[in-house]
């Protein structure tokens, strides 16, 4: 064995073994993986294995000692045997000491713990592993990377355009050292794993400026990570943003209104916090003073006075509101209506002539009127300070390098009533699009501008459906709508739109 693999065979009863590389390896270590070391020569440490094929156990223990490892053919017995008696001699204790682990959960005090997991983290290894799993999140254009421990593996899944996908499975190993990487880079608590923590990260890669943020949750098989990435380039403005003529009309007169408030609506990660920031952007300039509170801040835009909510410091958006409209603003951005306090402060303070934008959690656009008067806001109040609510979604687009016509499925063509004859496309799966046959994302959008009647429906206590009953007369496209025109034309799939509109159109 020892010819056909090109690796020595050594009989351990004739080597001397080295007391320093012995010191170098913990006793667990060389349990687990069943070797032992033998001798150091500058950055190299020579080990006795009877598996010296094992890459798991080399790459485990190479990773754990920060150094090259040559391995050697051993006998198994003779391993443990010298494992046993060069342990028991350097701790200079009895017989059976070396089968107990000590762990001393209550006298190990913050700091030497926190310096062990420091020198654990700070392996060329794991910092390269760290690394590359940031570079190949923010090439693919991610905007999340999920590091998931389970029992036996580290599972490491991105976002990509909207959608999970799965990237890595590592070794369960590697968890702990690239979690407390992740947390020194993040500015974070790295002894603490009982509780979930937040950190922030800001890195430049391949020329841009990328801002991260970092969200830890204690799971029962040790913290997962979630990083969203924030890349500093990818703010849009306002004819990026996929409108139609009729919406970008609509739009840009919603947001040239000297006072009001416009609300976009949608779930977590469907553009809100991007389209306003592209009305920012649109309307900013010497003569306004714009000022936003955000949670947290995306983007940066120069020219705005921009503020992050901080709840340990009592900077809260209800908070940041009082003192904003001390500031004589002109336009003011709060990033989440989500509280009674923020509604009724918002509300007032576009009545009193300030233009507001915000986003509200609700699926649909004409729900935002609802939701107000669920956090306490008088029907009358919000007819007079509603100058627009807009939905929105984002759709992923066929990939242009693999797009091909696909046979259509009737049942669905007839759900979002296709026209008969309408040639569909799919993308077939290239490298270009990691064979998911999706690349980029484009949106969807609902957007209702108020108008006399709309605010007299309102006032009248019109519900949701009699509401969007009215704006449909209004000749006013629902997202649906939309997106069975960016089929016909073309950009995105059946499949596609039935998944993010569903029943919210």
């Amino acid at each position: 064995m020892s010819k056909r693999l090109n690796i020595p065979f050594v009989a351990l009863g004739d080597y001397t073994i080295d007391s320093d590389a012995v010191k170098l390896v913990p006793m667990s270590l060389a349990k687990k993986y069943h070797f032992m070391p033998m001798f150091k020569i500058e950055d190299t440490l020579t080990i006795a294995m009877a598996d010296p094929l094992d890459v798991f156990a080399l790459d485990d223990v190479r990773a754990a000692l920060n150094c090259r490892i040559q391995p050697m053919l051993a006998a198994q017995d003779e391993i443990d045997q010298l494992i046993a008696e060069n342990y028991r001699a350097m701790d200079g204790t009895g017989e059976g000491k070396d089968e107990i682990e000590i762990i001393q959960y209550g006298s190990e005090s913050v700091e030497d713990m926190a310096e062990q997991l420091k020198e654990m983290a700070s392996g060329s290894q794991v910092i390269a592993e760290v690394n590359r799993l940031l570079a190949t999140a923010a090439k693919e254009g991610a905007s999340d990377i999920h590091i998931e421990p389970a029992e036996k593996t580290l599972k490491i899944r991105n976002r990509v355009d909207g959608v999970l996908e799965e990237r890595l499975i590592l070794k369960k190993q590697l968890h702990l050292p690239i979690i407390t990487r992740i947390k020194i880079i993040g500015g974070m608590d790295i002894a603490e794993r009982r509780i979930p923590q937040d950190g922030r990260v800001r890195a430049r890669m391949s020329g841009k400026n990328l801002d991260m943020r970092v969200s830890t949750y204690p799971t029962m098989y040790g913290e997962k990570v979630v990083i969203r990435l924030l890349t500093k380039e990818q703010s849009l403005g306002v004819d990026s943003l996929g409108f139609d003529d009729l919406q970008k009309q609509t739009f840009e007169n919603i947001i040239s209104r000297p006072y009001g408030i416009f609300l976009v609506t949608g779930p977590t990660g469907s553009g809100k916090t991007t389209t306003l920031y592209a009305a920012l952007q649109r309307l900013n300039s010497q003569d306004r003073n714009i000022v936003s509170i955000e949670d947290p801040i995306e983007n940066e835009i120069p020219g705005v006075n921009q503020a992050q909510v901080n709840v340990k410091a009592g900077m809260t958006f209800g908070s940041a509101m009082k003192s904003i409209l001390r500031q004589d603003p002109d336009i003011i951005m709060l990033g989440e209506v989500r509280d009674q306090e923020t509604a009724d402060m918002a509300v007032r303070a576009a009545i009193t002539g300030h233009l507001v934008f915000s986003t509200i959690h609700t699926n649909t656009a004409l729900g935002a009127v609802s939701r107000l008067e669920d956090l306490g806001v008088e029907k009358f109040m919000i007819a007079s300070a509603l100058v627009g609510v807009m939905s929105q979604r984002l759709v992923r687009k066929i990939c242009s390098k693999c797009k091909s016509p696909v046979e259509p499925d009737p049942v669905k063509m007839s759900a979002l009533s296709i026209p008969d004859g309408t040639k569909l496309f799919r993308g077939r799966g290239c490298k270009f699009c990691r064979m998911s046959g999706y690349s980029g994302r484009i949106g969807l959008f609902k957007v209702v501008d108020m108008d006399m009647q709309l605010r007299q429906l309102v006032m009248s206590g019109a519900n949701e459906a009699e509401l969007d009953s009215y704006v449909t007369s209004r000749g006013i496209k629902d997202m649906r709508q939309q997106g069975v025109q960016r089929i016909i034309d073309g950009i995105t799939t059946v499949e596609e739109v039935l998944r993010v509109t569903g029943e919210d159109s």
